[in-house]
């Protein structure tokens, strides 16, 4: 029969295991959402290296705010059902390209886009006046 003291010391050994299994987990997830803030502050302002595989063209679309068509002719794709959902892994398959050269192709589609269509910048407009403004001046009183 095992006694206590060898039971307490094979439970130390599994809590410790499992304590160092818990560290490494988190360390990674702590690495991965560093690792995803970064591509997420990439993407918003506008870096096309943050492009993915696992990405479909009409989320391209939104996050780099260039339309779907464009997107779609510039890998000679009709713009139908059969590639809406598909992953840029899957329109790659079915183009015979690797991954990579349709990401550079969406890139510089991207890329030329911005160039032809620079975006707007909106100029504050003058605050409207009230009605009261738009009347001349009050004359002044004088004394009597």
């Amino acid at each position: 029969m095992v006694s206590e003291r060898v039971k307490f010391g094979i439970l130390c050994v599994l809590l410790l295991l499992a304590l160092g299994c818990v560290a490494f987990t988190a360390a990674n997830t702590v690495q991965a959402m560093r690792e995803l803030q970064r591509q997420y502050s990439g993407a918003k302002a506008g870096d096309v290296s943050t492009v993915r595989p696992w990405m479909t063209i009409r989320a391209i679309s939104h996050v780099y705010h260039v339309p779907e068509s464009y997107l779609y002719r510039s890998l000679d794709i009709a713009s139908d059902d059969a590639f809406h959902h598909a992953t840029l892994y899957e329109i790659a398959s079915r183009k015979r390209r690797t991954v990579e050269q349709i990401i550079r192709t969406l890139q510089y589609a991207i890329l030329t886009y911005r160039k032809e269509h620079p975006p707007h910048i909106a100029t504050p407009t003058p605050k409207p006046r009230s009605p009261k403004e738009h009347l001349s001046p009050t004359p002044r009183r004088t004394k009597d």
